[in-house]
């Protein structure tokens, strides 16, 4: 492979335009797939623990932990580690 074809480094910033299109799409209609099952479905089928502190999604097949999500003062805080594949499906 000759340095012409060596893929080129970018900081974090040239992600920022599919990450904008991604994180504007509506995550509950998005298709996820268990890190710890494989079983795949829609965000909205996950079953959902928490409530005014923090959520915790987990897979309906298995009860992996899929998603953390909360508020703070200092910000928005989401850990998907549980989830191996999001897909937001073009309609």
């Amino acid at each position: 492979m000759s340095a012409a074809n060596d893929p080129i480094m970018l900081d974090g910033n040239a992600a920022a335009g599919i990450l904008a299109r991604i994180f504007a799409e509506e995550a509950m209609t998005a298709r996820a797939v268990c890190g710890a099952c494989a079983m795949e479905g829609a965000m909205a089928e996950a079953n959902v623990y928490g409530g005014r502190m923090a959520y915790v999604l987990r897979c309906r097949g298995c009860s992996h932990v899929l998603l953390r999500a909360t508020e703070t003062p200092a910000g928005l805080w989401l850990d998907m580690q549980g989830v191996r594949r999001l897909v937001f499906a073009r309609p």
